[in-house]
């Protein structure tokens, strides 16, 4: 007998919780195929739940306007930046874990499609107060993350101790941001530039051994 609490279709909201956040992420990942192919204000829901292989009232049951979709995005995104964060303090070493986050995002089939969205999101904010506060509120939580980051690295002695932490990750984050817009070019050789950054970052940033 089929058990209809795990049943999914493309009507209707399924009432596993398990099979909700799949059917979410499914209309997750057709927005962002749309929204890259023709941006923010073109892409209609119509289009999206085709990509998505859903129903529109059934996308209008998870996100109830388009907006809430970018909004979405940029919080998934965010917790995919808070991750890497995550994955420089398990590395036990500030530079070494640097260069190994900068190795996996690089090498990600996806980097060009996520780092166009990012441009994309970024110049919407520039012309919707709304989703600059989104933007803003996600910045300023991927800053308190890697600041205190950096403050336990430097209680550690790894980083000179006369660093402000939140400056530096402001510093660190815009420089990131910088990046991701020269790889949204195309031009897989930025990865050389990325190797880069992590070192002048983290010879900026570390304390000097005792002569």
């Amino acid at each position: 007998m089929t058990n209809r609490s795990l049943k999914t279709t493309t009507l209707g909201r399924p009432v596993n919780p398990e099979a909700r956040a799949q059917r979410r992420e499914q209309i997750l990942r057709g927005a962002r195929v749309c929204f890259l192919r023709k941006g923010f204000h073109a892409a209609t829901t119509a289009e999206i739940s085709a990509e998505a292989g859903v129903s529109v009232a059934n996308i209008y049951q998870y996100f109830p306007a388009k907006e809430s979709l970018i909004h979405a995005l940029i919080e998934e995104d965010l917790a995919g930046d808070l991750d890497l964060v995550e994955m420089v303090e398990l590395s036990g070493s500030f530079r070494r874990g640097l260069e190994m986050t900068s190795r996996i995002v690089m090498a990600d089939p996806k980097v060009l499609q996520n780092s166009m969205l990012r441009l994309e999101v970024l110049a919407e904010s520039s012309r919707n107060p709304a989703m600059a506060a989104v933007v803003k509120a996600a910045d300023q939580r991927l800053v308190t993350a890697l600041a205190a980051l950096i403050g336990r690295y430097q209680a550690k002695g790894e980083l000179h101790d006369e660093i402000n932490p939140e400056a530096a990750a402001r510093l660190i984050i815009s420089l990131y941001d910088g990046l991701i817009g020269r790889v949204a070019w195309g031009d897989r050789s930025e990865i050389d530039l990325v190797s880069a950054a992590d070192a002048f970052i983290g010879r900026a940033l570390e304390k000097l051994a005792a002569p």
